[in-house]
């Protein structure tokens, strides 16, 4: 079984950056879903569908109210739903980066400590944690390790793979984005909140924010999760999510995603994200608008989270056996007209 590509994954969209804002006590009021989708949304899903992807999902939200719409299968026979939920890959950096800055706010970290002090004898860098979120820590990327994909044959991607494992793939120097980098700061969020990630994202960020659809799955995968095939016709729903972990491991749903950009868009620590290019990007589209963004790709799944600056207005594409290509553009075309 080839799986190559498979993990050459989580793009980040190409732009510049981003600034944070503390969570609020309370959960943002749901918006209120209209009967059915304006043209506009339903045309995007089938349009993704047309492209090649065997599944769409597009949801926009714009103040109180939302759109969406689904467009061809979760699986063999089963047609997509606007619940049914997806790997998001790379979008899980935007959480991730969350929780660290929450971590700072109390505390228990600052932006200028350095990595191989917080995590010591772990990998050996002169980066700090802000260069992991910002992707300028130097340190390659061990998904895209010619070693670490030759050890995945076998049925290894079914296997559990603990976070100490991957950084053996992460031993040179290389610029630019990394998945290492998000892997390393959800070994720090463990080390100084004293809990795992899972419970953690529970804690401050799905539980807090009714996001019941978001989670970093354990061992038995939901029915639910939509089934993207990869070119070489593995079944990407059955990777095993410790292979991305904290850098791209969560499920969710595009009505998760969006509720979760409006949140975090909506506070003081939102700012602190676009500031400091935490998690996110920034980028001006074609037609004028501002927005703060990041894309996933694992082969089998793509999306696209998209969020106007001040994070009321909200796009979010996923697509199964899709191209991330197809999902950006769909995505900047959505916020253009929103």
């Amino acid at each position: 079984m080839r799986i190559t590509a498979v993990l050459c994954l989580l793009c980040a969209v190409a732009c510049s950056s981003p600034a944070p804002r503390e969570p609020s006590a309370r959960p943002s009021p749901a918006p209120s879903a209209r009967p059915s989708p304006p043209p506009a949304v339903q045309a995007e899903a089938a349009r993704l569908v047309a492209a090649g992807s065997s599944g769409a999902v597009v949801h926009v939200r714009k103040g109180d109210r939302t759109w969406q719409a689904a467009a061809g299968r979760a699986d063999a026979g089963v047609p997509m739903r606007t619940d049914h939920r997806f790997r998001i890959a790379s979008i899980t950096k935007t959480f991730t980066a969350t929780l660290v800055l929450q971590q700072v706010e109390e505390g228990r970290l600052a932006l200028t400590d350095r990595v191989d002090q917080v995590l010591p004898g772990v990998i050996k860098t002169k980066a700090t944690v802000a260069d992991l979120l910002r992707h300028t820590s130097g340190i390659s990327d061990y998904l895209r390790d010619e070693r670490f994909t030759k050890d995945l044959g076998g049925g290894a991607h079914l296997r559990h793979w603990p976070p100490r494992e991957l950084l053996k793939y992460a031993d040179k120097e290389a610029q630019g984005y990394s998945n290492t980098n998000f892997i390393l700061l959800g070994m720090i969020l463990e080390k100084v909140s004293r809990k795992p990630y899972r419970e953690l994202l529970s804690e401050r960020i799905t539980g807090p924010q009714g996001l019941t659809a978001t989670e970093l799955p354990a061992d038995d995968l939901p029915k639910d999760l939509a089934h993207g095939i990869h070119t070489d016709g593995v079944d990407n729903a059955e990777l095993d999510s410790s292979i991305f972990w904290t850098a791209g491991g969560l499920i969710s749903t595009a009505a998760d995603v969006s509720s979760f950009y409006h949140w975090v868009f909506t506070q003081d620590l939102g700012r602190r994200l676009q500031a400091g290019g935490f998690g996110i990007f920034a980028q001006t589209l074609g037609c004028g608008r501002r927005v703060y963004s990041h894309s996933g790709w694992i082969f089998g799944y793509s999306g696209m989270a998209m969020s106007s600056a001040d994070g009321e207005t909200e796009v979010v594409v996923q697509l199964a056996s899709g191209q991330p290509s197809d999902a950006i553009a769909a995505a900047e075309r959505l916020m253009c007209t929103a």
